[in-house]
């Protein structure tokens, strides 16, 4: 119920939310869209996203999490369709997500099932939906990670299926994710072990060892994809961020601490309720650890001197980017603190019904005018996208572009508006400036000159050559991708590369045909193949024995 609350914007609007990361999300998942529909699997480069430029991008952005939302591509009439059906999965996944974590920590369903609600309107799941911020899906799996360390608490046991099965789904989810998830881990675990016998220290550690050697196979894709590309590449790195301080909850980004507004009036009373417990009456281990590990929360504030690490240029952190993505730990952790104290305090009054669902409709309410005000820019003649930064219009038509989000056929829209996204480009070193215009006049804006079509599983480039001479190819070549011109294969010496990996060769004068694929890779196939049997192993294990 509270999901269609949230969507109803969208049914009455009619309207689109491009925001910062929408048109790279829309590219990466409508390739995986076309592979699934044309059985053209490609599991590193790019064919049909990406204006066909042969890029890699899923396999080093979780690539499970890509086919998925690849095949709610293929299922959606359009792009507004897979707006609105991306959503409901987002915001019911979050929801139950949260509600088994706080059913595995005995809280009852009154205070469940309005926290869980509760979660849909904070800043981290609305990141989805406001600016197709990829961590929201993280954030919507996130609890759901942490059901192994209910019982790491209350019965000093980590049981090593159950935990290498999360982390290991939240990297084939979102990578930084998986990083904050096993930052929540190591918390957890240290207070744990401190807190117990060294017989059970002992046994702790062998479970620990024992989740790591589960957890291998269970990304062997993941890390042969980081190995095998990195390793034979220099890889552009996702945008760096200069300025970190500036994007913490109490400067540039407090929209997350006010998202929804309700929620400082709950960090407060779940501050000044834990400090009373702890004062008055003492508090079960789960409560303190939770909250002792949501002290993260001063990761995403001005407090903790990003300026100072921002300056060290260490490559951990240039890869946070923003330090607002600690607050998903944070609110996780927050709201199975709540379930707790309302749990303890046993507050089943009418006052308290009241209170608490009058929190939970005003914090709804407060999304849908959010969701509303977004969806309006739509309907702007000219500014009508959220975010233009680095976004280029191939139409000066706004209608035509705005209905081709609307069509079966959604190539049309990333056709009408392109955005030139560096990330993971083969660079020719590793500070390479101005990789986002160089993007753009190497790739995006010579699509018109060239004719692009799947021959045969492998990506057909074709053109007209007016003479014999090098001309630059709106292609991107990593060292395992294979050219052939005019059915001859391109050696290595016979090309000449950008700085972001565009290829110029030498055409002949009349019809020209370029053939790229990616060189094929045995080991991949049987790796691919140890990670889906280890998957069905542990799942096997924990629908037969839990």
């Amino acid at each position: 119920m509270s999901s269609i609350l949230l969507l109803i914007p969208f049914y009455f609007n009619r309207a689109m939310i491009i925001g910062s990361d929408t048109i790279f999300h829309f590219n990466r998942f409508y390739d995986t869209a076309m592979q699934i529909k044309h059985g053209n699997f490609q599991y590193f480069i790019s064919m049909y996203g990406f204006q066909e430029s042969g890029r890699i991008v899923n396999a080093l952005y979780g690539p499970v999490m890509s086919y998925v939302q690849g095949a709610l591509v293929l299922i959606s009439p359009s792009w507004f369709g897979y707006q609105i059906i991306s959503n409901s999965c987002l915001y019911f996944l979050a929801s139950l997500s949260l509600y088994l974590l706080l059913r595995k920590a005995h809280i009852a369903i009154i205070y469940r099932l309005p926290l869980s609600l509760f979660y849909l309107t904070t800043y981290a799941i609305q990141y989805w939906t406001l600016r197709q911020g990829f961590s929201s899906w993280g954030a919507a799996l996130f609890p759901i990670c942490l059901i192994p360390l209910i019982d790491l608490v209350e019965k000093k046991s980590l049981d090593p299926i159950k935990t290498a099965l999360a982390i290991a789904l939240m990297c084939q989810v979102h990578m930084l994710s998986a990083l904050l998830l096993i930052l929540v881990y190591a918390c957890f675990y240290i207070l744990s072990v401190f807190n117990t016998t060294k017989v059970l220290r002992i046994q702790l550690l062998k479970q620990a060892a024992l989740s790591v050697v589960v957890f291998i196979p269970l990304v062997l894709n993941v890390f042969y994809s980081f190995v095998i590309i990195y390793l034979k590449n220099n890889i552009a790195q996702p945008f760096v961020n200069p300025v970190m301080a500036n994007t913490t909850i109490f400067k540039g980004s407090s929209y997350w601490l006010f998202s929804p507004i309700l929620l400082l009036m709950v960090i407060a009373f779940v501050v000044l309720k834990t400090f009373y417990y702890w004062h008055h009456r003492g508090s079960d281990l789960l409560s303190v650890t939770a909250t002792s590990c949501g002290l993260l929360f001063l990761l995403c504030t001005d407090i903790f001197p990003w300026k100072i690490l921002n300056s060290t240029h260490i490559k951990l952190v240039e890869v946070i980017q923003f330090p607002f993505r600690f607050f998903v730990p944070f609110i996780v952790l927050l709201l199975l603190t709540l379930g707790i104290i309302l749990q303890h305090s046993q507050s089943k009054s009418l006052r308290f019904g009241l209170l608490s669902y009058g929190i939970l409709l005003l914090s709804l309410f407060q999304v849908i005018l959010s969701n509303n005000a977004a969806l309006n820019q739509w309907h702007n003649k000219r500014d009508y996208l959220n975010s233009n930064v680095h976004t280029y219009f191939v139409s000066d038509d706004a209608q035509k572009v705005k209905k081709s989000f609307f069509i079966k056929d959604k190539s049309t829209a990333l056709k009408n508006i392109v955005k030139a996204t560096p990330d993971y480009l083969p660079v020719k070193s590793g500070k390479v400036t101005g990789k986002y215009d160089m993007y753009h006049h190497q790739v995006l804006k010579k699509q018109t000159h060239f004719k692009k079509s799947i021959f045969k599983n492998k990506l057909l480039v074709e053109w007209q050559g007016d003479r014999e001479r090098y001309i630059q190819i709106p292609v991107v070549k990593y060292t395992n991708t294979i050219l052939f011109l005019n059915q001859k294969s391109v050696r290595h010496n016979q090309i000449i590369l950008s700085k972001i990996g565009a290829v110029s060769i030498k055409q002949v004068k009349g019809n020209n045909r370029l053939l790229v694929y990616y060189r094929n890779d045995n080991l991949l196939i049987l790796i691919l193949l140890i990670t889906f049997i280890s998957w069905l192993t542990a799942l096997g294990y924990i629908f037969k024995y839990h």
